[in-house]
């Protein structure tokens, strides 16, 4: 049987797509991204090497003013106003306008984009998924912090820090009581057209949204009062938390000192760091130990807590998508060893501590992520520059080291695959759907894809879509 050259070239064009296929396949799905604060920058690690695959500045300001204190010997680094020698070597100064300090990390992984807070220079920036290049920057200010994302609507909200003692001007605090939101698109970010939500308590810190998105709820850390805001009619619930104080909603108390919210289906968890509480009744100081909180975010009612013990520290929060456990990153003290992680089951609404692990070689734990598979935890230590991996039993299993001095913030990890070639509008499905979509772009050239569309739509790699890509998607659908 003779084979025409048509004939061969499908059939060679076949294979190549299933290679390309193949081999995108085999690119580990899971990239954890760490943000780095001292250093200004955002590391991506390959969870199955576990080493840090690519570095990312986070440099908002204009990158032709920007001195590299981290070159300069000691003489240069007292010239710099920018610039401050400490613990024998030059690192930027508190004082200087050049700091960022990237904190808090959310993605889209329908489009292909992650995003960070910056404390201290006030932005949120949007990155491609893809090749982690930076897409937009938008000024808010007034020390953004948490992000939570609506990637129905496009839709990104933006809580505000609170106090850390301690800190400088590496971590600036806010006096804020407005939640911000920004929309976002392939053009970049913008302000939305309901831009905030203005709540009755100071420094809303703590901030998670429901599965619909109809709901998002945020934490004061000052004042303990906890805010469900309807993002459709725009009404804004309060409650105090803690009913032995019953604090308004504008005094500051600072008993339990909320840290983070996580919604899971009709339930609000938030973690309360607590630890030492100045009673401005009786003038005394007590220790409140660390609890989770969990609440029925319908009513808004109080339904259980948990304590772990004194100096504990919770701090963030994350949901396993295997079982109904929460994981609390303890950020602890270092002189009662109280830095570590814990397991807290919740049934019937109850709330039972299911393991505790810590250690006196942790240092000050803060963010926390867990795989796809629910099998692995990952903390990040803003104290020791590792990030520790825990099995889902609790059994400490390894760490990665991020650099000397490095503080690491919020950690926040893949969780689903790269879009197949051909599924332009990333849902699983090749069909004429996706067809349309790349004919769309094609006949208007107004249109821009976003990160992963382009990536699933130029079928061809040669970076150009056009009506030979729409050919290979009509091959595949027809084969």
């Amino acid at each position: 049987m003779v084979i025409n050259k048509e004939i061969k070239k499908f059939i060679i064009f076949k294979i190549f797509l299933l290679f390309i296929s193949f081999s995108i396949c085999q690119i580990p799905n899971e990239k954890l991204y760490i943000t780095i604060q001292m250093m200004d920058q955002v590391g991506i690690i390959d969870t199955e090497t576990n080493q840090i695959q690519n570095i990312i500045e986070t440099e908002m300001q204009n990158g032709d003013n920007l001195i590299n204190c981290l070159e300069l010997d000691e003489m240069a680094c007292n010239m710099m106003t920018e610039c401050e020698w400490m613990m024998d070597m030059c690192m930027e100064s508190m004082n200087s306008s050049n700091i960022n300090t990237p904190h808090f990390i959310v993605m889209d992984e329908i489009l292909g984009y992650w995003f960070v807070t910056t404390i201290a220079s006030g932005y949120i920036a949007q990155y491609s998924l893809v090749d982690n290049q930076l897409i937009d920057s938008y000024f808010v200010g007034d020390a953004p912090a948490i992000l939570t994302i609506d990637t129905e609507r496009k839709k990104i909200y933006c809580s505000r820090m609170m106090s850390m003692n301690g800190m400088g001007n590496i971590m600036p605090s806010s006096e804020s009581n407005i939640i911000q939101i920004l929309e976002y698109s392939s053009m970049g970010l913008t302000e939305s057209i309901v831009s905030e939500y203005v709540i009755g308590s100071p420094a809303p810190h703590g901030l998670t949204i429901n599965h619909d998105g109809t709901e998002v709820y945020t934490a004061s850390n000052t004042t303990d009062w906890l805010y469900k805001i309807n993002t459709i009619t725009g009404n804004i619930t309060g409650v105090v938390m803690d009913a032995s104080i019953n604090n308004p909603q504008n005094q500051v108390i600072q008993r339990l000192k909320p840290i983070q919210c996580l919604s899971v289906g009709d339930k609000l968890f938030v973690s309360c760091s607590a630890g030492v509480w100045y009673n401005p009744f009786t003038g005394e100081n007590s220790v409140i130990p660390g609890q989770l909180q969990l609440w029925d975010s319908n009513n808004m009612i109080l339904i259980d807590s948990i304590e772990f013990g004194d100096y504990t520290g919770p701090w963030h929060i994350i949901d396993s998508p295997i079982d109904n456990i929460i994981y609390v990153a303890l950020s602890g003290d270092n002189l009662y060893d109280t830095e570590g992680l814990a397991a807290v089951r919740f049934d019937n609404n109850n709330l039972e501590l299911e393991w505790m692990s810590t250690d006196s070689s942790f240092e000050t734990f803060h963010g926390i992520d867990i795989s796809k598979d629910g099998q692995k935890i990952y903390v990040s230590g803003r104290g020791d520059s590792f990030i520790h991996i825990f099995d889902n039993s609790g059994n400490y299993l390894s760490n990665i080291y991020a650099g000397n001095m490095s503080m690491l913030g919020g950690i926040c990890i893949t969780k689903k695959s790269l879009p197949d070639l051909g599924d332009s509008n990333n849902n699983g499905i090749i069909n004429v759907v996706d067809i349309i979509k790349i004919i769309n772009s094609i006949l208007d050239t107004t249109i821009i894809f976003s990160p992963y569309e382009i990536l699933s739509s130029d079928l061809t790699m040669d970076n150009i879509i056009d009506i030979s890509d729409v050919v290979n998607i009509v091959n595949l659908i027809m084969d």
